[in-house]
């Protein structure tokens, strides 16, 4: 059973007019600390050899790397085009994933986020830091079946909050 998690970067700062460029935006102190937070949870369900696989921006390189930071021993690659990418990027990224990978974890951006959700049969909002965890039963990434994705669990940062 191959492990797939999305993941939409953490809260980024807000670009003022000509300040910075949108890809450059780096992450808030509540973004920092949102995405390690989710990341710890995250954890314990990645299984076997993982890699993350982010977009290029700098939001989502700093959230990937929290990914990393609280996962250890995992591979992290940018592709530049999770940046501006659809859904169908997002699922062809996966597809192109080395099978000696059980686990891939994408970090990226809406919409395509949730263009690539809603093609694997779960429509949800993707706020800042939210993970979907799906498992998928394939030899093969590229056999990857969105019709066959079960989503395993949606979580939102703001939940983490109301908890305590």
């Amino acid at each position: 059973m191959r492990r797939i998690f999305v993941v939409r970067h953490a809260e980024a700062e807000k670009g003022k007019k000509g300040d910075m460029q949108d890809i450059d935006r780096p992450l808030t102190d509540s973004g920092k600390t949102d995405s390690l937070s989710m990341a710890e949870i995250v954890k314990p369900f990645v299984d076997g050899p993982a890699i993350i696989i982010s977009s290029g921006a700098k939001r989502a390189m700093q959230t990937a790397r929290k990914f990393r930071k609280a996962i250890g021993g995992i591979e992290l690659i940018e592709n530049g085009e999770l940046y501006t990418g659809t859904g169908e990027t997002i699922a062809a990224t996966i597809t192109a994933t080395d099978d000696k990978y059980n686990c891939v974890i994408i970090v990226g951006h809406n919409p395509a986020i949730e263009e690539f959700m809603a093609a694997a049969r779960c429509v949800a909002r993707m706020a800042t830091s939210s993970v979907a965890f799906f498992k998928v039963d394939c030899n093969s990434w590229k056999e990857l079946d969105l019709n066959k994705f079960k989503l395993e669990f949606l979580l939102k940062p703001s939940l983490l909050r109301k908890t305590k």
